[in-house]
């Protein structure tokens, strides 16, 4: 059975490298809008930070995301706050849920009969 090749990307807040699926994708849209983006997939140019809040705190330190993102005019602090909220949320999230793998919650007999009445 053949090897399956792993994608490494570069962390811009630490320089860390690490597999493609232990990061998180900012990416800057075709409007100009900066977000996180879970999957990987949204179209636009993209940066990758480590799966660390202090790596996003390093990068906006470090003008990294701007440079980055070649953004024409750096990001506002209001911009940078939502943008941490979406980060910490982002790594809460893949934390949960890795990959595209369906999550199931067992639950046990007792316990779903005392939550019907």
């Amino acid at each position: 059975m053949a090897i399956k090749h792993t994608p490494i990307r570069t962390c811009i807040g630490t320089g860390d490298k690490k597999p493609k699926n232990e990061m998180i994708r900012l990416v800057r849209r075709e409007d100009g809008s900066v977000c996180i983006d879970i999957k990987g997939k949204e179209r636009g140019r993209g940066a990758n930070l480590s799966m660390d809040v202090a790596a996003f705190d390093n990068a906006v330190k470090k003008k990294a995301i701007n440079r980055a993102l070649k953004l024409e005019k750096g990001l506002s602090e209001e911009q940078l706050a939502k943008l941490r909220e979406d980060f910490i949320e982002a790594i809460a999230m893949k934390e949960f849920r890795q990959g595209n793998k369906p999550v199931k919650i067992v639950v046990s007999k007792e316990e779903f009969d005392g939550l019907n009445k």
